[in-house]
Protein backbone atom coordinates (compact mmCIF):
# COMPACT_ATOMS: atom_id res chain seq x y z
CA UNK A 1 0.00 0.00 0.00
CA UNK A 2 0.93 3.59 -1.03
CA UNK A 3 1.86 6.25 1.26
CA UNK A 4 -0.74 9.14 0.93
CA UNK A 5 1.01 12.67 0.39
CA UNK A 6 0.02 16.15 -0.67
CA UNK A 7 2.16 18.83 -2.11
CA UNK A 8 1.93 22.47 -0.09
CA UNK A 9 2.85 23.76 -3.54
CA UNK A 10 2.80 22.41 -6.92
CA UNK A 11 5.67 20.34 -7.86
CA UNK A 12 6.79 21.49 -11.57
CA UNK A 13 8.65 19.35 -13.71
CA UNK A 14 11.75 21.73 -14.29
CA UNK A 15 15.41 21.14 -14.64
CA UNK A 16 15.15 22.39 -10.85
CA UNK A 17 12.11 21.46 -8.68
CA UNK A 18 10.79 23.08 -5.43
CA UNK A 19 9.89 20.75 -3.31
CA UNK A 20 7.47 21.34 -0.15
CA UNK A 21 5.25 18.00 -0.03
CA UNK A 22 3.74 15.97 3.53
CA UNK A 23 3.76 12.28 3.58
CA UNK A 24 0.55 11.34 5.64
CA UNK A 25 2.74 9.01 7.97
CA UNK A 26 0.71 8.23 11.86
CA UNK A 27 3.50 8.49 14.19
CA UNK A 28 1.40 8.42 17.15
CA UNK A 29 0.70 4.61 15.86
CA UNK A 30 5.31 4.47 15.44
CA UNK A 31 6.86 2.26 17.53
CA UNK A 32 10.78 2.30 18.64
CA UNK A 33 10.89 -0.28 16.46
CA UNK A 34 9.16 2.02 13.72
CA UNK A 35 11.41 4.80 14.37
CA UNK A 36 14.57 2.64 13.78
CA UNK A 37 12.71 1.30 10.49
CA UNK A 38 12.45 5.05 9.09
CA UNK A 39 16.05 5.69 10.03
CA UNK A 40 17.62 2.97 7.83
CA UNK A 41 15.03 3.95 5.01
CA UNK A 42 16.91 7.59 5.10
CA UNK A 43 20.48 5.87 5.17
CA UNK A 44 19.07 3.94 2.14
CA UNK A 45 18.16 7.31 0.21
CA UNK A 46 20.67 8.73 -2.40
CA UNK A 47 23.04 11.41 -1.11
CA UNK A 48 22.22 11.57 2.82
CA UNK A 49 24.15 13.75 5.12
CA UNK A 50 24.70 13.42 8.74
CA UNK A 51 24.25 16.92 10.32
CA UNK A 52 23.25 17.20 13.99
CA UNK A 53 20.16 14.73 13.54
CA UNK A 54 18.31 16.88 10.76
CA UNK A 55 17.54 14.18 8.20
CA UNK A 56 18.96 15.92 5.10
CA UNK A 57 20.24 14.85 1.60
CA UNK A 58 22.14 16.45 -1.38
CA UNK A 59 23.12 19.52 0.50
CA UNK A 60 21.93 21.90 3.26
CA UNK A 61 19.70 24.96 2.93
CA UNK A 62 21.25 28.20 2.45
CA UNK A 63 24.62 26.76 1.87
CA UNK A 64 23.82 24.40 -1.28
CA UNK A 65 21.89 24.68 -4.71
CA UNK A 66 20.55 21.56 -3.76
CA UNK A 67 19.03 20.00 -0.94
CA UNK A 68 16.62 17.97 0.66
CA UNK A 69 15.54 17.81 4.23
CA UNK A 70 12.75 15.92 6.51
CA UNK A 71 10.92 17.63 9.11
CA UNK A 72 8.58 15.31 11.48
CA UNK A 73 5.19 17.25 11.83
CA UNK A 74 1.80 16.58 13.40
CA UNK A 75 0.64 16.71 9.54
CA UNK A 76 3.02 14.31 8.69
CA UNK A 77 6.47 13.86 7.12
CA UNK A 78 7.16 17.02 5.54
CA UNK A 79 9.81 17.17 2.96
CA UNK A 80 11.36 20.09 1.67
CA UNK A 81 13.58 21.07 -1.04
CA UNK A 82 15.05 21.82 -4.34
CA UNK A 83 16.63 19.29 -6.48
CA UNK A 84 17.20 18.28 -10.17
CA UNK A 85 14.22 16.44 -11.68
CA UNK A 86 16.67 13.16 -12.35
CA UNK A 87 17.60 13.15 -8.67
CA UNK A 88 13.62 14.26 -6.95
CA UNK A 89 12.25 11.52 -8.95
CA UNK A 90 15.06 8.77 -8.20
CA UNK A 91 15.07 9.77 -4.63
CA UNK A 92 11.12 9.90 -4.66
CA UNK A 93 10.46 6.62 -6.18
CA UNK A 94 13.12 4.66 -3.43
CA UNK A 95 11.18 6.36 -0.53
CA UNK A 96 7.86 5.80 -1.56
CA UNK A 97 8.74 2.20 -2.31
CA UNK A 98 10.60 2.00 1.28
CA UNK A 99 7.59 3.45 3.51
CA UNK A 100 4.73 1.73 1.71
CA UNK A 101 4.46 -0.50 4.83
CA UNK A 102 5.00 2.37 7.93
CA UNK A 103 1.86 3.65 9.76
CA UNK A 104 -0.17 6.14 7.70
CA UNK A 105 -3.22 7.75 7.49
CA UNK A 106 -5.49 8.75 4.48
CA UNK A 107 -4.80 12.90 3.96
Amino acid sequence: MSVCFYDNSEIINEPKIRIDRVYCLDFSNFSEETWDKLAVIYSKLPMQIINNNVQAWFGEEGKSEYYLYASVEPSGLQIVGVLSSDDWFTWEAIFNEEIKDLPSFEC
